[in-house]
């Protein structure tokens, strides 16, 4: 067999894997007209997940579809876009970036057709304009090629403070979460259906990712969240969770931050107080797949943020 026979091979192998995996995307009924699209990585985008490592979620109205969060890529946009026409062949009149985070918007640009009206706060608008080629090119080196060349379609439309809006006869509402999980997160909420879509403001079964975070205004976040009571919480990983899920990620985040707070104070570093944070959130690690080795990373964020808390 020749060079350039293997290759071609190698490309339709790529192209059919990749083609494989992605009709593996299900929309799963939440609530009333609200679906969402688990998808089953448990981690950061790599040649094994092909860059879908993110959930999105889609509301039906009577005239078009709104959609929250886009995923990593064109190519993932694309599926997403296929995903839902098995449920209904109306457009997609809207969509919510719900974060800056490259996972949750590069796919913008699957549903330019349609034209949508693309939410987001300020904060994510400048920060998709100016790292959003960083995150395409990150995504691609990642995943080795599987993303690809992404073009960017950026938000249109700016919503920095709580807006109820009517779609059809469907309400929303958007608001900021304060930054908990990164500057300018935006979470969705179903009032009728009692449904929460959150982004990464809430992590289900996947250890939270605090790099970007406020962590004491994200417990605060997770307090009000619960107080809504909302029957199904569709988070930006993991499964779909319920005010039970809420708790427990309130839990564990409350107990880093106490934990790391306590070592602070005794003098300790990162990573000498990493033994006995571990050892006192032990009972967390069945939920959350790579708890220690996420734990690592998380301590070292929160020291952070509590050191520069002393200096205020």
């Amino acid at each position: 067999m020749n060079a350039l026979l293997l290759s071609c091979l190698l490309i339709l192998f790529s192209i059919n894997s990749y083609a494989d995996y992605l009709s593996s995307m299900k929309a799963t009924p939440v609530a009333d007209n609200v679906y969402a699209i688990l998808t089953p990585a448990r981690d950061i985008p790599n040649p094994e997940n092909l860059g879908w490592n993110s959930n999105s979620a889609f509301v039906v109205t009577k005239s078009g579809v709104l959609v929250i969060d886009t995923g990593s890529s064109e190519t993932i946009g694309n599926a997403l876009k296929q995903t839902i026409r098995q449920v209904t062949d109306k457009p997609v009149k809207w969509i919510v970036n719900s974060h800056a985070h490259g996972d949750h918007w590069l796919g913008n640009i699957a549903f330019k057709d349609s034209n949508p009206v693309i939410y987001a706060t300020t904060t994510v608008n400048e920060l998709a304009k100016s790292e959003g080629a960083t995150w395409v090119e990150n995504f691609k080196r990642l995943s080795e090629g599987a993303t690809g060349d992404t073009p960017l379609l950026l938000p249109n439309k700016i919503i920095d403070e709580r807006s109820e809006l009517l779609l059809d006869d469907t309400k929303i509402v958007l608001f900021p979460s304060g930054n908990s999980h990164s500057p300018g997160d935006l979470i969705t909420w179903l009032p009728q259906q009692r449904v929460v879509i959150s982004g990464d403001v809430v992590y289900s079964d996947r250890m939270p990712t605090t790099s970007a975070s406020d962590i004491t205004q994200w417990i605060t976040m997770l307090d009000q969240l619960q107080a809504l009571d909302p029957a199904a919480v569709i988070p930006g990983h993991g499964d779909v969770t319920d005010v039970e899920g809420l708790r427990r990620l309130h839990a564990l985040l409350s107990g880093i931050h106490d934990e790391v707070k306590k070592g602070y104070e005794a003098g300790l570093s990162d990573y000498e107080m990493l033994p006995a944070v571990v050892e006192s959130l032990q009972q967390y690690e069945e939920y959350y797949p790579g708890f220690k080795d996420k734990l690592r990373s998380d301590i070292s964020h929160v020291y952070l943020q509590i050191e520069a808390a002393e200096f205020q």
